[in-house]
């Protein structure tokens, strides 16, 4: 795996205090260049493909019971505090 990723700039920026035009490209270190595409300032060039991170959560197959609607409580109230 090479150290350096090609990028093509989206937009006008400072790179190694010198002006880089939007559409020009660039080979640039791998943590800088996943920087520039993060923030939007780059896409990337090259053919190499970047690792993707996908959920692969199974959903679950044996869930909670459906919730009953429960009757409401008897009123607490002794005989004689009427």
């Amino acid at each position: 795996m090479k150290n350096t990723r090609t990028v093509k700039l989206t937009r006008s920026i400072l790179l190694s205090n010198e002006h880089a035009e939007e559409g020009s490209e660039h080979e640039v270190a791998r943590a800088l260049a996943s920087r520039l595409v993060g923030e939007g300032s780059a896409i990337y060039t090259d053919d190499e493909e970047a690792p993707t991170s996908v959920n692969r959560m199974e959903s679950p197959t044996n869930r909670d019971p459906e919730s009953k609607p429960i009757a409401p409580a008897k009123a607490k109230v002794k005989k004689g505090d009427e």
